[in-house]
Order: C-alpha cells, then structure tokens, then sequence
C-alpha cells in the first residue's frame, strides 16, 4: 500500500507552513470536498495563513493562532492541539487533531519552515465526549462500554484533587506488572507516581499544565508526551486530555476527569514522514550540489585541453610548446579521472560495482605504487617512499580496485602536502588482519571535519580540484573487500589513511613469485629496429600509435582482423597490439587466428571496452595484457618493455 492510500484510510493530512511567506501547503488529492481551493501546479493546495485560522472554530482560534505564534518565534518546538475547524465550507464544524513542529531554521536559528500533520477524529471525539459525559452523569459502567471504549482505544480516567489520586478502566489495556484494580475494578495511581514516569522532556510542561488546570488559569488542557507504564526505558506515547467538571460546595475543585489513548503507531507515521520529507530534500539538494559541481569540475580541464591545443597549433617555441602539452596531459589526466569516479558511482548506486579476484605479489603492487607516485609528485621537497612491506606476500583481491583505493589516499596526500614525506607501506597486525596505510606531513584535518571526511561530495579546500568522491568511493571498496576504512589526523601535523582487510586475504608462504605469471619470452629479433604490428581501424588512432612508437620500433599497420593475420604470418613482428572491434574479422578472432600460427608472441589489446568484465573476457582470450583507451605513451612503452625485454 502507498504511503498515500495509508494516510488516507488513517485520515491523516500531511501539511507544512513557509513561515517567510505566510502559508500552508498541504496535498489533500485523498481528501478535497467540493469546495476545496484549487491545487498549485505540484499538486499542492495552498493556503494563506489568515485564511488557514479563519477556518478554526472562534472558541479555539486564538489559542491556535499562539501557538503558531510560540513556534515562529522560538518559545516552542512542537505543539498538538485539538480544534474544531470548517476548512472546506461555512456550515460543517469538524474535529481535528493537529500535530506541529519546527521542520526548518535560517543560520541564525529562526524557523522557516514547519511541519505537521491533520488527523479527522469527528466520530473519535463525539464518542469520547459521549462517554465521559455519560461516566459522570449516570456513572455508568458496564460491559457494553467497556466495549466501546476497547475499540475507540480511549482510557477514560479521573482525578481526585483531594486524595491525589488518578483513577481509570484499564480493562482494555493494562499489564501484568500494572498495580491491582480496587474493589470498583479501577487501577489508582498518585499525582507524583504519574509525573515521575512521563519522560523528562516532557514532564516539567505536563505538571504547569496540570497546575494551570487546577489554579483556573485554564479550562482544559491537551497534552502529547511519552511516558513508561512499567519500567524505565519503554516509553509510549500517550495523548491525553482534562477539564474540570465539579467544585465543592464552598468552590473548591473537587475532581479532573479526562481520556487517554496510546498514540505510539501515529507518532511513528509522523517520524517515519518527517524522515521521508528531510531524505528527499538531502538527495535533491546532493543532486543540485552534484550537478553544479560536475558541470565546473568537467569544464575547467576540458578548457585547458581546448584552449591550449589551440594555442599549441600556432606555438613555434620549443619550450612553449612543452609546456602547452604538460597542461594538456594533465588535464587529460584529470578529465579521466573525474569520468571514472563519476561511473564508479553510479554502478555503487545501482549495486553493479565488479570485483576480479585473482592471486597479486603485494610487493609488485607497492613498487608500482611508488613508481606511479614519485613520478606525479615531483617536488624534491616531498619525500616519496613505501616505508613498510614483507617478502613473499602474495593478496587475492582485485588489484584494480586496491591500486585505486591506494592511490586516491596518495593523491589527496599530494593535494595537502607542501613539504615532509608521503610514506606508505603494509603489515599484518595481531589479529591476523592487514593493515594498509598512507601518511603524509600535511595539513591535517580539523576535527570536526574528519567525521564526515568518507562523505559524497565532501572537499576540506573547495578550490582544490577533484569531485570530493574518492574517499566515498574508496569506503565502499574496501567494505565490498570485506575490510573496514578510517583516518587518524593532527590538524597542522599531518594524517594517515587506513584500511584493514580480513585475515587470510594475504599469504606468506613464499610462492608469491610462482603466482604470477612470468611474461613469455620475446621473439623480437636480437638485431636491428624491433617490428610491432598493430591492427587498428581507425586512422587517428594509428596516426597516434605512429607518433608514440616511430622513432623505436619499425610499425606494421593491419586494417582489420583478417589483414593482421595476414600479415603477422609474413612479418613475424616480436609484438601486436590489437583492436577488439574492427571489421571483417574483430580482435578476439584474429588473436585466436594467430594463436594457432604462435602461442608465444606477445599480444596486448588497445580498447574501449575497459569494465571488468572485458577485462576478463580478453585475457581468458589468449591476450597476454590490456591497455584501455585512451592510451598515454607512457603507459604503452611501460607494457612494451614488459612483454619484450631490452626492446
């Protein structure tokens, strides 16, 4: 059932109040007589505030008038209050049942926006005056009340101003802790045994209530409030109402008489609605601040690369040229990282994220860890170094996802180091666990910012660059690992980002080196300029392959599939870098072509298709490593001189 059809069969009106502008808006599309006001174009009808109380019965108008009053100026958070209102036409009073608290305040405090919620109890409150109105005029007390009162869920009760004692029917609802009924079946309890178990929140109002109510200061009274019936820490919520319907013959007040009923359920619905409405504005105002944020974040390197490839174009110093291409690359460098994180996220979201697990030399990792590093961070003035490692450990994990949770701690490092080191390493803990660390002497994180460090969208420098998702991403990594994530900082001294994985993750047994494959031995031949085929479809592509490898290696150029089978048969190259999806014959069909011709030559895809799943599918393939597109010279020439040796 919708949240909509409940509050319609619980004839409950959600509605809100903009204080600034002096309306109500509610959506009354389960509840609208004839004669109700046209909706807005959200579906929401609108009221002004003058209006709002012009439909409250005068008996109550200036009491509802206060305590919106009390809200708007901060003398009071919430209120509940009863009123007989006629909302829709001039002829017909209802009883209504308002709920009402501060939703919303400015910087300094004042609200703005309030919540609350319209419950129709017509039938409810007739019956309950009914009733009373019959226990004190006739005393009447029978099964067949009883019975009314059990599904009314109403407690009629009395108080005795002399004894100071509370009298009620607890037939329909008492515990086997309560205290015994008396002779008459009622259960007793005193003034001060009442107050005591109403939560201390709310009892320091209910007994001003309670003594207004005896001084004559007011005529009744409506109060809302926790209260344990039975013991210390199960608290229900409890409405209860009051007046004063006899006096001693000199004058004195002789009795209270009352009704009570368990509202917990009710309460829970409005909790349960204030939660829904505040999610809904945290994720639209998330969405805006993600939308605003990529928009800038995406158009500051693209800006860089468009601009500066102009420029380069009509550059004729050498210097000036070098220059305009570093930009470039590192704009590049940035544009991919901000699309990466972006759909990271949105496959954590839709709970699609992969993991590939597979055995890793640990050691292999941290090594090109710190390569990757001292290269990116340049600066003599920071020390980059993995300080702490073991020998023969071999990790089964996705090293994708490991390598990219270690390098965005390395990264926001770099960001906020000046000066000092940047060290990390690894070590097994007590508990068998592996402990994964980067520190740096930066900044440091103030304290009351490290608390919400691992959020969405969280940036300590709103100028530096990035989306403030790399941490969050890397939470929900190491969570998926099974691991737990955390930081210890100094503001002013530096931080150390930490992850720990679960035992028996890593192995020591020494065969770390056994578990990854050796690269095949190089057929290039041992003398003149090395050959390398590549089968690439797309003639810029080529053209960039061309300007990477020209100068070292002599090129071979295949259209398709079928051609680079062709000419791998009549060359012989030491090494091919194949295209998956060309013409006539892809990727995966000529390799498996050529595998039939050579299980050792060296073949490595340049693609696309860069999820896991591809990644997977190709090295199952008959490849013996993957380069995702786009493709930098330095990671083309690393992988070369990984496959073939001294070429």
């Amino acid at each position: 059932m919708s949240l909509s059809s409940a509050l319609s069969l619980a004839k409950v009106i959600p509605w809100g109040c903009d204080v600034e502008r002096d309306v109500f808006y509610c959506d009354y599309d389960a509840y609208h007589p004839d004669h109700a006001p046209e909706p807005d174009g959200h579906g929401c009808y609108v009221v002004p505030m003058e209006r709002y109380f012009a439909g409250v019965h005068p008996d109550y108008r200036q009491e509802a008038i206060r305590m919106i009053a009390e809200l708007k100026e901060g003398k009071r958070t919430e209120f509940h209050e009863t009123y007989m209102v006629h909302w829709f036409n001039e002829r017909e009073w209802e009883w209504v049942q308002v709920q009402c608290s501060v939703s919303r305040r400015s910087v300094g405090g004042k609200p703005v926006s309030l919540i609350g919620s319209a419950q129709r109890i017509t039938e409810q409150k007739e019956t309950e005056l009914a009733l009373l109105k019959a226990k004190e005029e006739l005393n009447v007390k029978n099964a067949t009340l009883s019975s009314v009162l059990g599904i009314a869920h109403v407690i009629p009760w009395s108080g005795d101003l002399k004894t100071g004692v509370f009298s009620c029917d607890y037939n329909d609802y008492h515990h086997e802790e309560a205290t015994e009924p008396d002779a008459k079946g009622e259960y007793a309890l005193t003034f001060d045994r009442f107050f005591s178990r109403i939560h201390p929140d709310y009892r320091e109002h209910a007994i001003e209530q309670f003594a207004d109510l005896i001084a004559g200061r007011i005529s009744e009274f409506h109060e809302v409030y926790p209260i344990h019936w039975y013991n210390d820490h199960e608290y229900e919520w409890l409405e209860t109402q009051s007046s004063i319907p006899k006096y001693e013959i000199n004058g004195d007040l002789r009795q209270l008489i009352g009704s009570a009923r368990v509202i917990t359920a009710q309460k829970q619905m409005e909790e349960s609605l204030r939660i829904a409405k505040e999610e809904a504005e945290r994720s639209n105002t998330l969405k805006s601040a993600f939308l605003a944020n990529m928009s800038h974040e995406i158009r500051t390197p693209l800006n860089a690369i468009v601009g500066f490839s102009e420029l380069l174009a009509d550059a004729q110093d050498e210097e000036e040229k070098k220059e305009y291409l570093n930009i470039i690359k590192n704009s590049n460098a940035l544009l991919l990282q901000l699309v990466g994180d972006i759909l990271d996220l949105s496959k954590i979201e839709a709970g699609t994220l992969e993991f590939s697990f597979a055995d890793h030399d640990l050691s292999e990792i941290m090594e090109e860890l710190e390569r990757t590093a001292r290269m990116k961070i340049s600066d003599p003035a920071i020390e980059v170094a993995c300080k702490e490692r073991m020998p023969g450990c071999t990790i089964h994990t996705d090293r994708g996802r490991l390598s990219q949770v270690m390098h965005n701690f390395i990264n926001n490092a770099a960001k906020f180091t000046g000066q000092g080191h940047i060290h990390f390493g690894y070590r097994k803990l007590p508990d068998d666990r592996w402990y994964f660390y980067v520190e740096d002497t930066g900044c440091g994180i103030p304290s009351d910012k490290i608390d919400n460090i691992f959020g969405r969208f969280v940036k300590l420098d709103a100028k530096a660059k990035g989306t403030g998702l790399g941490l969050a991403i890397s939470k929900s990594i190491i969570e998926r690992l099974g691991g737990e994530i955390g930081v210890t900082s100094v503001n002013g001294e530096g931080s150390t980002f930490w992850f720990r994985l679960p035992a028996g993750c890593v192995t020591t047994s020494g065969s770390a080196a056994e578990a990854i494959e050796s690269p095949p031995e190089s057929p290039c031949p041992d003398t003149g300029q090395p050959t390398l085929l590549i089968a690439e479809d797309d003639p810029a592509n080529y053209k960039l392959f061309e300007v990477m490898l020209k100068k070292h290696y002599t090129l071979l150029h295949a259209w398709n599939g079928r051609e680079a089978v062709e000419i791998f048969r009549a060359n012989r190259p030491c090494m091919i870098l194949m295209d998956i999806k060309m013409p006539e014959m892809d990727g995966y069909e000529a390799t498996a072509a050529i595998r039939e011709l050579s299980s050792d030559i060296p073949i490595v895809a340049v693609t696309a298709f860069a999820y896991p799943e591809d990644m997977r599918r190709i090295l199952s393939s008959g490849f013996n490593g993957c380069l995702p597109k786009p493709v930098s010279a330095e990671s083309l020439k690393k992988k070369i001189s990984e496959l073939c040796p001294g070429k």
